[in-house]
């Protein structure tokens, strides 16, 4: 088991355990000596950080690792339901900071030309750019499947189970891994954990992801995540898939527990990246405090 559990996004599916370790470690160990904490950086081995890889759940049986063997989906594999609004709602987030991307989607119907303008249009934007069309629906099918499939959703969680043992005092989550590390400690509650760190979080976008979840959020408000004594949220603003990059109004804990909110300007081009998002000094200073602090010193 590791002192610093991650929990990785949608689209891994070609990818691995090892890679993202690897990635990821430098990366963070980046975001501590940005923040000053270049002798906690220092201290860090490599084993003490697992990725909870769950990205093969996703990957097409008999696919070679490789861009090619994606599955070939076009834009009537845009399911109606979630997909489809993920994409309508994703495609207004990016038009608001870009007006010129095209017309609103309300003006342009709910017919199967709407739906690939937009896709097209979306790839275009900074949060997508490194994405073709059938890999971004690819990614839309994974977050539905997540939230409306039970077996997808208890396989996932059983990955991360499987790397939280009673050493684990941070669990990270990236993008869509933000919201299973939510349910996760929210479900599993395990002691040790200290921190919840979401980067690029998906979980406040209402109706689509906020209301799924498990369990369901009460009048307006989500519950807490088990026993975490300390929650800190870093949002790029530019960050589409982070539509509401303030969760601080929207999950409740005990007193004195709240989320704490942190901006952070990552890469034009790129602004959902989890190693962007790992080495900025905002999440190293949240990270290297935890590791130092006892639970009941660690307050942001």
């Amino acid at each position: 088991m590791a002192t610093i559990v991650g929990v990785h996004g949608i689209g891994q599916e070609y990818s691995d355990a090892y890679e993202l370790e690897a990635d990821w470690f430098n990366a963070l160990r980046g975001g501590l000596d940005a923040a000053d904490m270049d002798g906690i950086s220092q201290g860090l081995d490599a084993g003490d950080l697992r990725v909870a890889f769950f990205g093969n759940l996703f990957r097409p049986a008999g696919a070679m690792a490789a861009a090619p063997d994606e599955p070939r989906y076009g834009p009537d594999d845009v399911r109606l339901g979630l997909d489809r609004d993920l994409l309508a709602t994703l495609y207004h987030a990016a038009l608001i900071q870009d007006a010129d991307l095209g017309p609103t989607g309300d003006s342009m119907g709910v017919g199967m030309a709407a739906t690939a303008f937009m896709l097209r249009r979306l790839v275009n934007s900074p949060t997508f750019v490194d994405l073709t069309e059938r890999a971004l629906i690819g990614k839309l099918r994974q977050v539905s499947d997540y939230l409306t499939k039970q077996e997808v959703r208890t396989a996932v969680l059983s990955r991360l189970g499987q790397r939280i043992g009673s050493d684990t005092q941070v669990v990270i989550g990236h993008s869509l891994g933000s919201v299973v590390a939510y349910e996760y400690l929210y479900e599993y509650r395990p002691a040790s954990v200290r921190l919840l760190l979401t980067l690029g979080s998906p979980l406040g976008i209402p109706n689509l992801i906020f209301d799924r979840l498990t369990p369901r959020p009460v009048d307006g408000c989500g519950s807490w995540p088990g026993n975490v004594p300390t929650w800190v949220n870093v949002a790029d603003p530019g960050d589409i898939v982070a539509l509401q990059p303030d969760l601080s109004d929207l999950f409740i804990g005990p007193s004195p527990n709240r989320v704490v909110d942190r901006k952070v300007v990552n890469s034009p081009k790129n602004p959902h990246r989890a190693t962007t998002y790992l080495n900025a000094r905002e999440t190293g200073s949240a990270l290297g405090h935890a590791l130092t602090q006892g639970p009941a010193e660690f307050r942001l």
